[in-house]
């Protein structure tokens, strides 16, 4: 299983990259790397490609949504399973990956958490099998984006845990601070 950190969003909402922030000491795009690396065989970041990150990059050329960075992750290896981790989710943490791992189904075409805010599967801390790229594929190609709609459209493998803090997403500036002084 290999680790992709999606980071070629444009970070809008936030008005800067918000892989760059600063949560656990270090930035949000070299937590995750590490934390990933804890699990997986090889970490990749998937950007855009202006973003000219030197090392473990997966460029993402469609750059339409976090789900075509996905596609882009299995057109690079088809043959791994991909742990995707999107790098707004500053409360990932060990034992979130631990969780998401335990219960991995490779029968299934991911293995997500189900996000009561969404009510959905929340697909950017997900992992997707082999199995799934055919169907990104066609799903894209069908005029599609929405990688939660992905996930509710197919067999999935959803894990409802009680405590869901790490599932929460931070991209504006007050959600940011918010956060700084939530973790004091």
């Amino acid at each position: 299983m290999n680790g992709l950190i999606l980071i070629g969003g444009k970070s809008s909402r936030m008005g800067t990259d918000k892989s760059l922030l600063h949560y656990h000491g270090l930035s949000q795009r070299e937590y995750l790397f590490q934390l990933l690396s804890q699990f997986c065989s090889e970490v990749y970041f998937s950007s855009r490609q202006e973003q000219e990150l030197s090392k473990n990059v997966i460029i993402d050329t469609l750059a339409i949504s976090p789900i075509s960075g996905i596609l882009s992750a299995f057109e690079y290896n088809p043959q791994t399973a991909w742990l995707v981790l999107a790098c707004d989710m500053p409360l990932v943490n060990e034992e979130a990956l631990k969780l998401l791992i335990e219960h991995r189904n490779p029968e299934k075409i991911a293995t997500a958490f189900y996000n009561p805010e969404i009510k959905a599967p929340e697909p950017l801390i997900t992992i997707y099998e082999p199995k799934s790229f055919s169907l990104l594929i066609k799903y894209i190609e069908a005029g599609n984006k929405s990688p939660k709609v992905f996930l509710q459209s197919n067999e999935v493998q959803l894990i409802d845990v009680e405590k869901k803090d790490f599932l929460r997403n931070v991209n504006t500036k007050a959600e940011f601070d918010e956060y700084q002084t939530d973790s004091k």
